[in-house]
């Protein structure tokens, strides 16, 4: 159960969308929980159109991914988690580059140039929260304190959302149904 969210895709945030709730009604079956199922995707398309009817059109977005105390920029339309959900929730993106890569660590965009395209919304995924040990360093951290991002509207105003500490490892429905829930929170 797997679904293309490649910078090949022609559709990486619909595939993401309809895959998440493909694989959930395969395991229902599978494990004849499908009124399970069932539910989780309702509420999953709850989740969804309540981030849609919150996130105002005027307002720049932009992902990073923090890794090893570095962030990356995770490109609109690329990769996994921020990048497709530029495509379901028409987010404007606050930066886009030619050549983005969908590595796991986001691409190597200076902090500098993050800062100059001033995003609204900052949308982390701390990679290392999932997967590395108490001594990493936590994201909230590296981005709130990046001399370079202290002056954007996203830091200034309040406007960071942190991804699940799981996301990077556990990319459930879930989870996006929880990402979406923080998303929507943040948005009104």
């Amino acid at each position: 159960m797997t679904w293309d969210v490649s910078e090949e895709a022609e559709t990486p945030g619909e595939n993401l969308i309809n895959g998440l709730k493909k694989g959930s009604e395969i395991l229902g079956q599978i494990f004849l929980k499908e009124a399970e199922a069932q539910e989780l995707v309702a509420d999953f398309d709850e989740a969804l159109e309540t981030v849609k009817a919150n996130y105002n059109k005027d307002q720049s977005v932009m992902g990073v991914v923090v890794s090893g105390g570095e962030i990356g920029f995770s490109a609109p339309k690329s990769g996994r988690v921020w990048g497709p959900l530029f495509e379901v929730f028409d987010w404007k993106p606050a930066l886009e580059i030619d050549n983005n890569s969908s590595d796991h660590k986001g691409d190597e965009i200076s902090v500098e140039a993050i800062a100059e395209s001033n995003p609204q919304w900052l949308l982390v995924l701390d990679r290392d929260a999932a997967v590395a040990g108490s001594d990493s360093q936590p994201a909230k951290d590296v981005v709130e304190n990046a001399p370079a991002l202290k002056e954007t509207d996203a830091i200034k105003n309040n406007h960071v959302v942190y991804a699940p500490d799981n996301t990077y490892v556990n990319e459930s429905i879930q989870t996006y149904i929880d990402l979406f829930t923080d998303l929507t929170e943040a948005f009104k």
